[in-house]
């Protein structure tokens, strides 16, 4: 090995602080493009499915009102927590 190969050693630390400076930069992207997962909007986007398969998966008893949502005002209004944690394979 050359002397020369180890300056570029010295190159890590600006990268890994460029990484973090981008990765701060997407999650600030990823919250304001991404509904949050309070709304029926952004819980079908979290699983990948359409706002109209959410209401069948409380019509079929999957999401569980008390436990994975809340009706407030006539509007529905999810459990961040409780989605994160949902098993979706019960579904398939």
């Amino acid at each position: 090995m050359k002397a020369e190969d180890f300056e570029n050693l010295g190159l890590i630390p600006k990268l890994l602080e460029q990484i973090e400076n981008l990765q701060t930069k997407l999650q600030r992207i990823e919250q304001v493009i991404a509904p949050p997962l309070t709304t029926k909007l952004g819980v079908a986007n979290y699983f990948g499915v359409k706002p109209r398969t959410i209401n069948n998966y409380i019509t079929n008893g999957y999401l569980v009102e008390g436990k994975h949502f809340f009706r407030k005002n006539a509007k529905l209004l999810f459990v961040e927590d409780a989605i994160l944690t949902f098993d979706k394979r019960i579904i398939a």
